[in-house]
Parts: C-alpha cells; sequence; structure tokens
C-alpha cells in the first residue's frame, strides 16, 4: 500500500504542477499585457502633455497679442472720451448761450436778435462770433 500511496501522491503532485505551470503562463500573460498597456498610458499622457503644453504657449501669445492690440486702441478710446467731452462742453456752452435770448424772445413777443457769443472749450478759447451769428471751431 505504501508503493499505491508514494504513486497517488506523485500522480496529484505531478496534477498540481502541470496546473501551476498552466496558471503561472496565464499570470504572466496577463502581467505582460498589463506592462503593454502601462506603457501605451506613459505614451497618451506624454503627447498628451506635449499637446497641452503647445496650446499653453498659443495661448499666451494670443493674450499677448490681444494686449498689444488693446493697448494699441485704448489711446483712440481716451481721444474718443476728450471728444465726446469737447462735444458735451460746446453744447452746454451753447445752451446757456442761447437760453437769454429765448427769455427775452418770449417776454417781448419778437424774436432777440443774436449777439455775439463766445464758446471756451476748457482752457482753450474760441473765436468771439461777428455779424451776429455765434462760432463753435477754435483759433
Amino acid at each position: 500500500m505504501r508503493g499505491k500511496s508514494a504513486a497517488l501522491a506523485s500522480v496529484s503532485l505531478s496534477v498540481f504542477v502541470v496546473y501551476a505551470v498552466k496558471t503561472m503562463k496565464k499570470t504572466m500573460a496577463t502581467l505582460d499585457e498589463a506592462n503593454r498597456t502601462l506603457v501605451d498610458v506613459k505614451k497618451s499622457a506624454l503627447q498628451a502633455t506635449h499637446e497641452a503644453t503647445a496650446l499653453i504657449h498659443t495661448v499666451n501669445r494670443t493674450v499677448k497679442d490681444v494686449k498689444g492690440r488693446i493697448d494699441t486702441v485704448d489711446p483712440l478710446l481716451e481721444t474718443t472720451q476728450e471728444v465726446g467731452d469737447v462735444l458735451h462742453t460746446i453744447a452746454h456752452s451753447v445752451k446757456e448761450a442761447l437760453s437769454p435770448e429765448d427769455k427775452a424772445s418770449s417776454e417781448n413777443g419778437a424774436p432777440a436778435p443774436l449777439q455775439g457769443i463766445a464758446v471756451r472749450i476748457g482752457d482753450r478759447p474760441v473765436r468771439e462770433a461777428g455779424a451776429g451769428r455765434p462760432t463753435l471751431y477754435h483759433k
């Protein structure tokens, strides 16, 4: 019986070794596939990093370009603001200059003759009106 037990143990060990080898081969194949997948992921991540870096550089150049264009347009906008202020001042001066005449004409019932009107724009003197007509331009 000892011989049968030894033979049975030997066959059992052989079967165990065969299944262990098959399992190890499958495990090695799985590990190789996992390794290839990790390499692919690493390559993809590096490519995405390079693309993101290029995109960041492009956005940076675009922002600098837009900032330069804004800096170019800024003086134009400031000049437009100044022109608007000058026009507002002219309109206000004309309104004030014509206001007393409107009161005089409404009291007498007849239109009052235009008198010489001088308009001042900021610190700049403006030519005085002659011949009953206001002038609104600079000297």
